[in-house]
């Protein structure tokens, strides 16, 4: 039986249940199919941008900024997701599930979505600081902070993991965690945006400044588009215990459950291609990783000689 809420229902199944009433004989033989698909796809979509974003920022210096470093921690969380979550919840739909396959699926569940919502909080702290105190951002936000703010993130993703995957706590705790967060990362972005408005105001007339300003407000909306994307799936996983009851509609709660949780861990597969629209140096990167960018380069120099 589902305890409080949807969240001792988890990233598996609810307590108590066996092996085989798990998700494989939950839903119709339809539904399996095209959740799996669903996830497959995410799964070769997301491995493959996440990976791409991973390699980008090694190979490119020009990557390794503090931003970039709590991005490139969002990026190795929605990459397990990607490579390791899809691909056993895929199993999940299809087999019944042991115990030990249902801890560690919802042990790398927890740690990614626990991460996810942390990575992103972290980074939206750093563009608060760059914006609202941009003389002081330098001294404040160093590498060496950066990177024990991103330790810090996975120590507590970790211990997330290792409380609620075996069923050591209610996940309530962690439901109100990942929602604390997401709401106050959101009304972060609202300060970010008036605070930069009024700066944009102030200095229009400096051009050095306006161009900072500008930067700024760019990576801080490149992060917003991808924070409120995962605010949109993250929304029926709030919602889903208000219009179904977990304890007096547990089967019909799994069911939907399976289709939202699905959606959420999908959210890890479109982050990249976020970076690549809305940024010119992650576009860059990936065309150089993927050999496009010398074709590109190649093109504009014969179509250059040719209006000539």
């Amino acid at each position: 039986m589902c305890n409080q809420s949807s969240w001792n229902c988890s990233t598996s199944l609810p307590q108590g249940s066996t092996a085989a009433s798990h998700v494989s004989e939950l839903l119709p033989t339809h539904e399996v199919i095209i959740l799996s698909v669903v996830c497959a796809l995410a799964s070769v979509m997301g491995t493959l941008g996440n990976f791409l974003v991973l390699l980008a920022v090694r190979k490119n210096e020009l990557l390794r900024t503090i931003p970039d470093l709590f991005i490139t921690s969002l990026a190795f969380s929605d990459f397990s997701v990607c490579a390791l979550f899809l691909p056993m919840q895929i199993y999940a739909f299809n087999h019944s599930e042991d115990e030990i396959f249902v801890i560690v699926k919802s042990f790398l569940g927890h740690i990614s979505m626990v991460a996810s919502a942390s990575n992103m909080f972290a980074v939206t702290v750093d563009r608060v600081i760059a914006i609202r105190y941009p003389f002081k951002y330098v001294t404040v936000m160093t590498t060496r902070n950066a990177l024990v703010g991103i330790a810090v993130v996975w120590i507590i993703s970790l211990v997330f993991g290792a409380l609620y995957a075996p069923d050591l706590v209610s996940r309530v705790y962690l439901a109100l965690y990942s929602a604390a967060l997401l709401f106050t990362t959101m009304f972060m972005y609202l300060y970010i945006f008036i605070i930069a408005k009024r700066q944009e105001n102030r200095i229009q007339n400096i051009q050095q400044a306006s161009n900072g300003s500008t930067t700024e407000k760019k990576v801080a909306k490149t992060i917003f588009t991808v924070v409120g994307i995962y605010a949109l799936f993250w929304l029926p996983v709030l919602l889903l215990p208000i219009i179904i009851n977990p304890e007096a509609q547990r089967i019909e709660f799994l069911k939907r459950f399976q289709w939202i949780q699905t959606m959420l861990a999908c959210n890890s597969a479109i982050n990249p291609y976020i970076y690549c629209m809305r940024s010119k140096k992650y576009r860059t990167a990936f065309g150089k990783i993927l050999r496009i960018q010398r074709y590109v380069d190649r093109n504009l120099t014969e179509n250059s000689m040719t209006i000539r």
